[in-house]
């Protein structure tokens, strides 16, 4: 099979580097090149144009949360989509801004992937 590269990009924000391998590993298996963050800073600052879907735990070290995270991500890209995960904190409907889906952790894989395919198409981004 040739080595042909990504046609999109997904960002990956979480601390924990072992749910964060995990993560891009399922993204880079859906045909996705991955740029990682493990702070909200970080991931704000690697956010760029190229990038169709981001995958943001809610707790993580720093000033901003992934929550404030996706409000922010939502003001500049409205057109990212954005999934959002969390083992300690079930976010109320309120908190996530309209069409942006949240996956409890621990999930399966089929869980994530299904998130992540209704993100990108309430986005109206359809991946290949």
């Amino acid at each position: 099979m040739p080595n042909v590269a990504p046609e999109k990009t997904a960002l990956v924000v979480e601390d924990e580097m072992l749910f964060r391998l995990e993560v891009r590993d399922l993204l880079e298996a859906e045909g996705y090149a991955v740029v990682e963050a493990g702070s909200a800073a970080q991931a704000l600052a690697r956010l760029d144009d190229s990038m169709s879907l981001m995958v943001t735990d809610i707790r993580m070290p720093g000033a901003m949360d992934g929550l404030a995270l996706v409000r922010e991500v939502a003001r500049r890209r409205p057109d990212l989509a954005v999934v959002v995960v969390s083992a300690q904190v079930t976010p109320k409907p309120e908190e996530l801004p309209a069409g942006i889906p949240f996956v409890g952790r621990p999930f399966l894989e089929s869980s994530l992937r299904a998130a992540m395919r209704d993100a990108v198409s309430d986005r109206g981004t359809t991946p290949p």
